[in-house]
């Protein structure tokens, strides 16, 4: 297990959680992928390049506030880690708890995230990395 590939991927999240941006971007790639065309989210699509996951980022904070990711690494290599966990947020406007579960593939590259796609459950992700059949 790397464990740098999974220290950058946890401060990410964690930086995300804290709804500092410009710290979470400071470990992705000018030029990365975060795929999220598996969400059942209005924001599903895929965003290349810091500017556009600033983008998404920003979308999101606006529209929900406090939030609170529980994370679990479930598998870890040189160059990839695999996340499950759960998100819990709270609309801005509404007041409305949401939640939700899934799992997320990372992929590292010289230190920096070059890529973050996410599956509806830990089995979809798992099998996307060849750990399960």
């Amino acid at each position: 297990m790397s464990q740098e590939g999974v220290e950058i991927v946890l401060r990410v999240m964690r930086r995300f959680a804290d709804q500092d941006l410009d710290a979470a971007l400071g470990d992705v790639d000018a030029e990365a992928t975060l795929d999220w065309s598996n969400s059942d989210a209005l924001d599903s699509g895929v965003y290349t390049g810091r500017a556009a996951w600033r983008a998404f980022m920003r979308e999101r904070d606006a529209a929900l506030g406090e939030r609170r990711v529980d994370t679990v690494i479930l598998a870890a290599t040189t160059d990839t880690v695999v996340l499950a966990g759960r998100i819990r947020e709270q609309g801005r406007v509404s007041g409305v708890a949401v939640e939700t579960r899934g799992a997320t593939v990372w992929t590292l590259r010289d230190g920096k995230v070059i890529r973050l796609k996410i599956y509806q459950s830990t089995d979809e992700a798992l099998k996307a990395v060849g750990l399960k059949e």
